[in-house]
């Protein structure tokens, strides 16, 4: 009850800070509307300021331009004299003698006397004032211009626009600044004279300047000018009345707009020094103070501040109204939540006793044992009748086990086997209870589910046992089929070699085809059944990248051209001549893309790729055919799966060959991805890492490329691609390329490459890239040769055959030359127990060169070893009586180092590494072509 007591304080004292809380919040909101407001505030004060500084500025201008304009005439009046001192004749040259007057300034000026001494200057400058008053802008806004003597105190004044003057007023005005400015100049200061005569309103007058003029640098006067001023014209255009005031030197205000205002300029001007912005005295008025230099004025702009305020009093207003609202909210919030938590908490603390009690009913009915222990000494404070009868299945030693893995909470579940075999399953969390530190645990028997996993892992041994028997059952099957389809593809291709009618042939060859199809299919059932029971092994060993990418071109080269397409091979100069992967299986896997590629290309061409970058080496092989949907590109590495599925193109394959691909490219650390479009086409990218790769190209075969200075290449190539890697190329080896132009003069030394057909020129050389030629490199006329788009790395050869590049014959063979060896001479014997195959292989070997032997088993073979001397022993592996193992491995004992060669239809992973283990020097697997048998044996053909 104690703690029911205590929860119902914290409940009331949370109540009342929930209430503070609220208050809080609205003080907050409250405080960032102030700051809201405040910010507006200075907004628009920021914007009045801007508007007094666009006003100042345009009333400076003003003034600066009346200074420019009295300058101007200082000038030209100066300048004047100094022109009619020089030439006296100038004084008779009037343009135009428009009305001037002179007046007196006081009683003592002699105007007459000042009258006979400039009257013809001031008849001549007269002129020139009428004659540039409506052609000068500066001018354009000057009442009249008037001239006062130094020493006369005559005034004589040249009115340019009509417009009243007060002469008696003007008098007075100019004698008084007259001798202001002769005191000023006694006293060394030489100051302009600048005041305002307002008019009746107040808000426009008349502006007076004047300035000295200097006649061969001695004073002799003052000029001075009239104009205009209305404060109208600078003020703001904005819907802001701002009263502006034009004060003099002494702060007295001269003019002031709006001209009601002007009654109470006093009070609005505040006395303070320019520059100045901000409040006056009683802030009341929002001024602003600014010089108007060169003059002695200052303006001052002032806005009250009831008018700013009252731009934004809808603002102030919403901000009122919404902080009474959001006032009113959070109260309702608060009161809702006092009434939705903190009432029914107090409730639920009444109800809490029998809520605990009510727990202990719910765990002692609970299908697993639960059980609450006190970490401190392991003592079971609650448990249920289920969790009490399991605890006395475990033993003192299980206990305490259980209860260390809970204090050092290193784990949340253990597992213990009881005195009767059962296993139990004990999950706990750790928590407090009653102000110590417990364990809640659940125990579980999952005898039954271990039973179940039993019969699981049983299960799983039985299948990885079936996959086992399903790896070697293909490994018989394929052993199997390869022995008889060997007799029959190797007796097909010793009939394409004999004469025979059309139909025959067209015969022989769907045979052939058909044939070879099935032995794919087989080859690739089996490599997939490999990869997936991890018998497939990857044999790294040093190959060249070049003749493998070479010799899969040259085995698709019929098929291509049988579908009239084109095929580019751009080799990298710069590809390794060496790499370290496994060769076969590179070879595998680009002779599935590419032959993808004809499958599915009907029109265009085919390109393949080789290059490299600092890691890795790159095969693309990219075509123009029919392309892959993306649905399709999710699920194109996917065992069985096909693009097409049509009948056509089911009976084409397995769907087995990229998958394969992509996992054989896995196993040699490498990658391929894909990218295509439909009715475009696909391009396939294989890479694999170059490790240990040896430079392509010798320095000494780099030399023989360019030997004379005086050899040009031009180049003149359609296709761009084309163009830019034979640039590649030939720059690689030292040779610079140009674009072959109309302005080129050509000679004997030189030669054009090109990939069609130009106007022949028989002072220099042509070789011709052509598309669709798939024979060797050759001179098909004078001056011309023919090199096909596969073989673009043999243009280097060409071009050391050229009539100006005469090189060893060493150095340009076209085609590779056969083996010199006299292969008639040579015995083979040939060791099968299958009648067939033996006689298929001594038809092989005759076709080749050789001269045969058989014997049917090992026993036979080494009783005609004994008798008989052979150079090779080609024997199959698998026989009765003796295999091929133990005759190898006899003929090792008795000492001889004769080549044995194993011919093999199983294939399994370790096949290879087994036949050298038992002393073969090499193995050839069923069925195996007359290529694949002649390069083996002519391989290990005895050194004499």
């Amino acid at each position: 009850m104690r703690y029911l007591s205590s929860f119902k304080t914290s409940l009331k004292i949370s109540r009342y800070l929930f209430r503070v809380l609220g208050i809080m919040l609205w003080a907050m909101g409250a405080l960032l509307t102030m700051f809201y407001l405040i910010n507006i505030f200075n907004d628009t004060k920021s914007d009045i300021r801007q508007e007094y500084s666009n006003n100042y500025t345009n009333l400076l201008g003003f003034f600066r331009q009346t200074s420019g304009t009295i300058r101007d005439l200082q000038y030209l009046a100066e300048r004047h004299q100094e022109q009619i001192n020089l030439n006296p004749s100038m004084k008779n040259s009037l343009f135009y003698e428009g009305p001037f007057s002179l007046h007196k300034l006081n009683d003592t000026a002699d105007c007459e006397l000042f009258k006979g001494q400039t009257n013809n200057y001031f008849r001549s400058f007269n002129s020139i004032l009428y004659y540039w008053k409506d052609n000068t802008p500066a001018l354009q806004g000057i009442n009249q211009v008037f001239m006062v003597g130094s020493h006369s105190m005559c005034m004589i004044n040249f009115p340019l626009r009509a417009s009243p003057v007060d002469t008696e007023m003007l008098k007075k005005m100019v004698y008084e600044n007259t001798r202001n400015y002769i005191n000023q100049r006694a006293q060394g200061k030489e100051v302009n004279q600048y005041w305002i005569v307002p008019d009746a309103k107040g808000d426009s007058g008349i502006l007076y300047v004047m300035s000295p003029v200097y006649a061969s640098g001695k004073f002799i006067g003052l000029i001075g000018i009239e104009r205009a001023i209305r404060l109208e014209y600078f003020s703001p255009a904005k819907d802001r009345v701002i009263s502006i005031h034009l004060l003099n030197s002494r702060n007295t205000t001269v003019l002031s707009y709006p001209a009601e205002n002007n009654y109470h300029a006093v009070k609005q001007v505040p006395d303070v020094s320019a520059p100045y912005f901000g409040f006056d005295e009683d802030f009341s008025d929002l001024v602003a103070k600014r010089k108007l230099l060169p003059s002695s004025f200052s303006v001052v702009y002032s806005l009250p501040l009831k008018q700013i305020l009252n731009e934004f009093k809808f603002t102030i207003f919403n901000a009122l109204i919404l902080n009474i609202i959001s006032a009113i909210m959070i109260f309702i919030f608060v009161w809702i939540f006092e009434r939705k938590i903190f009432s029914p908490a107090e409730n639920n603390a009444s109800r809490l006793e029998e809520h605990e009690q009510f727990n202990h009913k719910i765990v002692a009915s609970a299908p697993v044992g639960i059980s609450i222990l006190r970490i401190r000494d392991g003592m079971i404070i609650l448990s249920n009748e289920l969790a009490h009868n399991y605890f006395r299945l475990l033993s003192h030693s299980d206990k305490q086990n259980i209860l260390s893995i809970i204090a050092e909470k290193s784990s949340n579940m253990v597992d213990v086997v009881t005195n009767n075999r059962n296993h139990l399953q004990i999950s706990f969390v750790n928590s407090r209870y009653q102000n110590e530190d417990v364990a809640i645990c659940v125990l579980v028997d999952i005898s039954a589910r271990v039973k179940m996993e039993r019969s699981l892992q049983n299960m799983a041994t039985a299948a990885e046992q079936a996959n086992q028997a399903k790896s070697m059952f293909l490994a018989t099957v394929s052993h199997e089929l390869r022995t008889p389809l060997y007799g029959i593809i190797g007796n097909l291709e010793l009939l394409q070699s004999l004469t025979q009618s059309d139909d025959t042939a067209r015969l022989l060859k769907t045979m052939d085809n058909s044939s070879s199809l099935l032995l794919k299919i087989i080859s690739d059932i089996l490599d997939f059944s490999k990869i997936e029971s991890k018998q497939l092994k990857i044999d790294i060993k040093p190959f060249n990248c070049r003749q493998v990418l070479s010799f899969v071109i040259s085995n698709y080269l019929p098929l291509i051209a049988k579908k009239d397409l084109a095929i580019y091979c751009f080799i990298e100069p710069d590809v390794p001549k060496i790499v370290n992967s496994d060769p076969v299986r590179v070879q595998q896997v680009i002779s599935n893309l590419l032959n993808n590629s004809i499958k599915f290309t009907t029109t265009g061409c085919i390109t393949l790729h080789l290059y490299k970058d600092d890691y890795y080496l790159y095969f693309d092989i990219h075509d123009t055919g029919r392309g892959i949907s993306d649905k399709a590109l999710h699920e194109l590495f996917e065992p069985f799966f096909q693009v097409s599925q049509n009948t056509e193109s089911a009976s084409e394959g397995t769907g087995l060959g990229l998958a394969i691909c992509e996992k054989l490219i896995n196993l040699m650390d490498g990658d391929i991805s894909v990218v295509s479009q439909e009715n475009i086409g696909s391009r396939f990218t294989v890479r694999i890492p170059l490790y240990g790769a040896l430079e392509g190209i010798e320095p000494s075969f780099k030399q023989n490329i360019y030997k004379e200075s005086n050899v040009r290449c031009f180049i003149d190539i359609k296709n761009l691609y084309l163009e830019g890697f034979i640039g590649r190329y030939l720059r690689y080896f030292g040779l610079s390329c140009e674009l072959l132009t109309e302005e080129v003069v050509l000679s004997s030394t030189d030669f054009i490459i090109t990939d069609y057909d130009i106007p022949r020129k028989d002072n220099c050389q042509f070789i011709r890239i052509n598309e669709h030629y798939f024979e060797p490199s050759k001179k098909t006329a004078g001056n011309v040769w023919v090199c096909g788009t596969y073989k673009l790395n043999e243009l280097t050869k060409i071009i050391l055959q050229l009539p100006q590049n005469k090189v060893e014959a060493n150095c340009v063979d076209m085609v590779e030359q056969d083996t010199d060896c006299s292969l008639q001479t040579l015995t083979i014997l040939i060791v099968d127990d299958h009648p067939i195959n033996r006689l298929l292989l001594t038809d092989q070997l005759k076709k080749i060169g050789f001269n045969t032997v058989t014997a049917e088993d090992g026993c036979d073979a080494l009783t005609y070893l004994a008798k008989n001397h052979v150079d090779i022993v080609l024997t199959d592996v698998n026989m009765p009586n003796m295999n091929g193992y133990q005759l190898a491995t006899h003929i090792r004992e008795i000492g001889s180092n004769m080549p044995v060669i194993g011919v093999t239809a199983n294939a399994i992973a370790e096949e290879k590494q087994r036949c050298i283990d038992a002393g073969m020097n090499d193995c050839v697997s069923k069925p195996v072509s007359l290529s694949i048998l002649r390069e083996v044996l002519v391989k290990h053909i005895p050194k004499e």
